[in-house]
This record gives C-alpha cells, sequence and structure tokens, in this order.
C-alpha cells in the first residue's frame, strides 16, 4: 500500500478503465441490437437483460470519462455528472440481477405465466432505476461547510467523495451484497427444485414399462361369440302376464293361449376361451415408441437442467468477478482512508466497467441458438423464433405433491438452454 499513485500508475489505471468501458459497450451494443433484430432473442430473461443495459450503457458513459473528471475539478459539472451517473446505475445492475432471480422464484414457485411476469416490470423499473435515481439525484444538492459536496474524486473517477467514504458502503455495496446473497439463495433454491425433479423423472422413465396395446385390424380381426338359445315350458303364476302371453291372434282367432302351454326363451352370451380367439398382431412398433418418447424426456431434462446449471453460475460468477475486488478496496478505504493499494484498485478499474460484458456473455449464452442461426445468416427480423423441440420439459409427469406445469418448464427451459418457450414473444 502507498499514499499515492505516481503519473504513471495513474495513466496505466485511466487506459485500463478505458478498455475495459470499450469492451463492456461492445457486449450492450450487440444485446440491444439482437434484441431489436429479431424476436428469437426476447425471452423473459433476456428482456430483464435488456432493461439493464441501458444502465450499463450510461454507466460505461462515465468510466470514459475516467480520471477527466477529477482533473475537471470538484465543482465542475463533468465530475458532478460523471458521480450521479456511476451512483445511479452502479448499483442498478446488482438490482437487475435481483430481479433475474425473482423471475425464477416466481415462475418455479409462484407459477407465474409471462403475462404476470411482463405485469412486474414496472416494479423493477422502479425498484433498479427509480430508487437509485432519487438517491444518486438528492446527492447533488447536499453540501456542508466541513466536507464539500459528496460527489468528488475517487481515485478512479469522480463519484462519493473520501470525505463520505461511509455512504459508498451504506448506499452502494451494502445493498448490492444484500441482491447477491438474496439471488443466491433463489438459484440454490430453484436448482434443489429442478434437479429434485429431474431425479424424479429419471426414476419414472426407469421404472415404467411400456403397456402392451392391441391395435385391431377391421379387415383382419374379429371376434366369436358362442349364442345359446333354450325353450323351456313356464307355468304362469301372474294373471297378467298369463293374458298377455294367451291374447288371441288377429290372423288366425281361433288360435288361442288357453290350449298351448306356455314357453320361455333364455338368449345367452358367453366369450370364447382365449384359445379360440383370433391372433391379435404384435405391436412392437407401439413399445419402440413409447420407450423412445420416455428417452427422449429424460434427455431433455437432463440438458435442461445443465443448462439451467450453467446459467445460474454464470449468473453468480459475474456478481462475484464485478463486487468482491471492489468491495475489498472500499472497506480497505474505509478503515485506511490514506493509503491506497495498487492491486485491488486496478482489479476495480478493470471489473467495474466490464458489467455490461458480463451480461452479454450471459445473453449470448442464453440464446446460443437464436445466435448461430443470425451468424448462419437464417435469421431476420421477420424470421419468427427459434423452433422448440417436441418434447420439453413439460412433458414431466407429476410427481409429489405439486405438479410440474408447462410454465415451469418453459420459463426455466428459457431461461436456461436458449430454446423457443411460448413466452419469448410477450
Amino acid at each position: 500500500m502507498s499514499h499515492t499513485l505516481s503519473l504513471k500508475e495513474l495513466h496505466d489505471l485511466e487506459t485500463t478503465e478505458r478498455v475495459a468501458s470499450c469492451f463492456s459497450l461492445i457486449g450492450t451494443s450487440v444485446i440491444l441490437f439482437t434484441f431489436i433484430y429479431s424476436p428469437a432473442f426476447r425471452k423473459p430473461v433476456n428482456r430483464l437483460i435488456f432493461y439493464a443495459s441501458w444502465g450499463n450503457t450510461l454507466c460505461n458513459v462515465a468510466t470514459l470519462v475516467s480520471q477527466s473528471g477529477i482533473r475537471a475539478g470538484r465543482d465542475s459539472h463533468l465530475c458532478q455528472f460523471q458521480g450521479f451517473l456511476i451512483q445511479m446505475f452502479l448499483p442498478a445492475d446488482a438490482l437487475w440481477n435481483l430481479a433475474m432471480a425473482i423471475n425464477v422464484y416466481m415462475t418455479l414457485f409462484r407459477r407465474y405465466n409471462a403475462q404476470q411476469l411482463k405485469a412486474l416490470e414496472w416494479r423493477y423499473h422502479c425498484m433498479c432505476y427509480g430508487g437509485p435515481f432519487i438517491i444518486a439525484l438528492v446527492y447533488i444538492f447536499i453540501e456542508t461547510p466541513s466536507k464539500g459536496k459528496i460527489y468528488g474524486p475517487a481515485m478512479l473517477w469522480c463519484w462519493i467523495d473520501i470525505e463520505w467514504v461511509a455512504l459508498r458502503i451504506a448506499l452502494c455495496y451494502a445493498p448490492a451484497w444484500c441482491c447477491i446473497l438474496i439471488s443466491f439463495c433463489i438459484y440454490v433454491l430453484a436448482g434443489r427444485e429442478i434437479f429434485v425433479k429431474r431425479r424424479q423423472l429419471r426414476a419414472f422413465t426407469k421404472s415404467t414399462r411400456p403397456v402392451p396395446v392391441r391395435i385391431e385390424n377391421s379387415f383382419t380381426s374379429f371376434k366369436t361369440t358362442e349364442i345359446q338359445i333354450t325353450s323351456e315350458l313356464a307355468t304362469l303364476h301372474s294373471p297378467n302376464v298369463s293374458n298377455l302371453c294367451s291374447m288371441p291372434d288377429k290372423e288366425n282367432p281361433n288360435m288361442s293361449g288357453k290350449g298351448y302351454d306356455q314357453y320361455s326363451v333364455t338368449i345367452g352370451s358367453a366369450p370364447m376361451s382365449p384359445s379360440s380367439e383370433a391372433p391379435s398382431p404384435k405391436t412392437p412398433r407401439a413399445h419402440s415408441t413409447i420407450a423412445q418418447r420416455n428417452h427422449r424426456a429424460t434427455m431433455e431434462a437432463n440438458r435442461a437442467a445443465f443448462g439451467y446449471t450453467k446459467v445460474a453460475l454464470l449468473f453468480f460468477v459475474s456478481l462475484l468477478v464485478t463486487w468482491v475486488p471492489s468491495s475489498i478496496n472500499r472497506v480497505s478505504s474505509l478503515l485506511h482512508p490514506s493509503l491506497v493499494s495498487l492491486p485491488f484498485t486496478y482489479a476495480s478499474g478493470i471489473v467495474l466497467p466490464l458489467m455490461g460484458f458480463w451480461n452479454a456473455v450471459i445473453y449470448i449464452t442464453t440464446s446460443w441458438a437464436a445466435v448461430r442461426l443470425l451468424f448462419n445468416g437464417k435469421l431476420n427480423k421477420n424470421n419468427g423464433p427459434v423452433k422448440r423441440s417436441s418434447i420439453g420439459l413439460s412433458s414431466w409427469p407429476s410427481l409429489g405433491a405439486r405438479k410440474w406445469t408447462g410454465a415451469e418448464s418453459d420459463s426455466v427451459k428459457g431461461l436456461a438452454v436458449g430454446h423457443r418457450s411460448r413466452y419469448d414473444q410477450v
């Protein structure tokens, strides 16, 4: 640690910030262009990344300014504007990551569909942009004789001045870490839910045997029924029945029921023995179809579970990479205000401007099928989204106390694998 940085170190730090900001701007440009260009990219999770990208872009505008705001002076409009942008859009990225985790939770555990998820978006905007905007705006007007304005030199750029360093922790890093911890808990619960269902599905497909299906051809198969007719003399005890059975015949009036013994006729049928039935044709194709369907359902569940794990891991790693080095640096500056840690200062200058880049990596991962079509020239703005596979997670049976619904499967599948879901154009 040292008390100050040399001019060369400051120049290198400024170059590092601007290069990282350029990578982030390239990533956010890819997100904005593809999302607007084709409906194939408009899955629910990508909608939130798209909204977060606008904040990433404006934050990168501030990081591109870098130390020019500091050189312009604490009271300059450039320094104050740079501090406002960073204070508003730096914590907004962590809040948007929390919104993505909330979407996963609402889909899996509250069974929200596309319309219900979309109805939450105005609340996400209020949480992610509304709250930070109020705080960042208020900071502009706060000034004291002893400490001066809140926005001022912060080593990397103009932000919360060292005299107000506690505000960095209270209103930026503490909320960001709360978002990280809540998101982590949601992803753990969601991952557990998905892998439990995956394990149940695999057990179901292993234990289920194909049910023999008999397909009868109307041209070749038939059944034989034995008809037995027996007759016997009957003694009539009921006068009504006697009168009914002994009514004279109109064509033969001389014939009367009185001169004849009454009789009854019984017609019965009995199925032939199994050996006497015509053999039914074998249906190996039906058995094979059921086995293939179970196998495809299991493979689809495996792919979705693996894809979800990959995306959730990317979300969590991006949060850790972005916030751990900068948090350590800010805590160090809180404990030792007069000392500067060169490694953590450089790390902060790299990871904080790269937030948009990490979001682009996640965005491309969740939309990989559409990305391949785009690069192969098979996707344009008039194309529909990528066709979904014939068997998805909605094939999962009802196992346990709660039914695995199609809404859950489509949303998680859209998050994890990047296939077309019925929510894509919502």
